[in-house]
């Protein structure tokens, strides 16, 4: 609209102009000199008020996908002039957020004195963001120009890491020291040591509740039980390069992590000790709150860019786990070393791979889960099939 505006104030400017000329009119040159003049002095001032400013943005330092972020950016005026309103859009990458960001409401910049702005976005993809310009518009006090300028801020990171994501899981007991029991949700039986009481979460079993301290708290309470010697699980996450597929929603690499989140939580409630291999350089004992809080930005960072293969990488992992231990493989792109390395580990580890189907949703040559989830099995693991087209 103040384009048009300013376009239409020109041509008619003109056009007196022209007029004036031919018919030899003083007035009407007056007046086109008066527009041609208010034109100038707009676009002066609008150049001006886009220019000579600080800008500094506040941003959180980790966020979940779908959480609605808030960014708030503070601009100085580096020179002594009055302002009119100017407004800022931020260059975010494009993969951070599916949906546009809200408009920062438009703020008048004062000399020394700082004035704050903000937007909001939701979060759609998990990963490491990291970007630094920003747009800064302004107009002049009629509204009849505008004039964007570029700025390079320091740079602002956010690490997006993935939200749990439900999967029921139906394993056999067969697949290690009740494990099924305790990512569904339940208070597993694989250990009979009390670690504590907690507040009753959905899932949990009526047979631990505390009745004594639920009375007294007015809050229902259960019991929780060590894990046993053979608590430990770990996860191995397909990283090769090229084996992120896109799904409905979200890619496999995304739909594996929300789900591995998930699982890790409902392991650390029942005092399963988890860990992910190749992640982390060391694993140390932390509470449950700082553990999941770990696991989290570690998922986070994940990204499909390795070298090595599916099957190298579980075997690598293995030498950092102590006998028993399940290790949960998820996969979405077949990988023959994955069938040598089940061979070798099943008689230490218990191997559950979690081969998501993709077929419906990928359009290269795709084996698909059923073909995979065959050899695996006939490997010596535990397979589950996950529809990925879901995700």
């Amino acid at each position: 609209m103040r384009r048009v505006a300013g376009t239409a104030l020109s041509v008619a400017s003109l056009f007196l102009g022209m007029v004036a000329i031919l018919i030899n009119s003083p007035a009407l040159f007056y007046m086109s000199f008066a527009l041609i003049s208010t034109i100038v002095a707009c676009n002066i001032q609008s150049w001006l008020a886009a220019r000579a400013l600080r800008i500094e943005r506040v941003a959180p330092k980790s966020v979940h996908v779908g959480e609605l972020i808030t960014i708030e950016i503070i601009l100085w005026s580096d020179r002594k002039i009055k302002r009119p309103l100017v407004t800022l859009t931020d260059d975010l990458p494009r993969a951070l957020s599916g949906v546009p960001a809200t408009p920062s409401l438009p703020v008048a910049p004062a000399y020394d004195l700082p004035v704050r702005t903000m937007y909001q976005f939701r979060a759609t993809k998990r990963g490491n963001f990291r970007w630094k310009n920003v747009h800064i518009t302004a107009t002049d006090a009629l509204g009849l120009t505008t004039k964007t300028v570029q700025y390079l801020t320091e740079p602002t990171e956010i690490l997006v890491v993935p939200t749990p994501i439900p999967i029921n899981l139906d394993l056999p007991s067969s697949a290690g020291w009740g494990i099924n029991e305790a990512i569904s949700g339940l208070s597993a039986g694989a250990g009979i040591e009390p670690r504590g009481i907690r507040e009753f979460a959905h899932g949990d079993s009526l047979r631990h509740v505390h009745w004594r301290s639920s009375a007294k708290t007015g809050v229902l309470q259960v019991r929780e039980f060590q894990a046993g010697s053979q608590g430990a699980a770990a996860f191995v996450i397909q990283r090769t390069q090229g084996s992120d597929l896109d799904g409905n929603s979200m890619s496999s690499l995304d739909l594996m992590c929300g789900h591995a989140l998930y699982m890790a939580e409902q392991m650390l409630r029942q005092g399963i000790q988890v860990t992910v291999p190749l992640l982390e350089p060391e694993h140390q004992v932390r509470g449950e709150a700082e553990r999941r809080e770990e696991i989290e930005l570690m998922l986070g960072q994940l990204m499909a860019e390795g070298v090595d293969s599916l099957g190298s990488d579980l075997v690598s992992a293995a030498t950092e786990l102590g006998t028993g231990s399940s290790i949960y493989v998820l996969t979405a792109v077949h990988d023959e070393a994955v069938v040598g390395a089940i061979s070798q580990l099943r008689s230490n580890h218990h191997v559950i791979v979690l081969a998501y189907d993709f077929a419906s949703t990928t359009r290269r040559a795709y084996v698909g889960a059923s073909t995979m989830s065959e050899a695996y099995r006939q490997a010596g693991a535990t397979v589950v099939v996950v529809d990925g087209g879901r995700g």
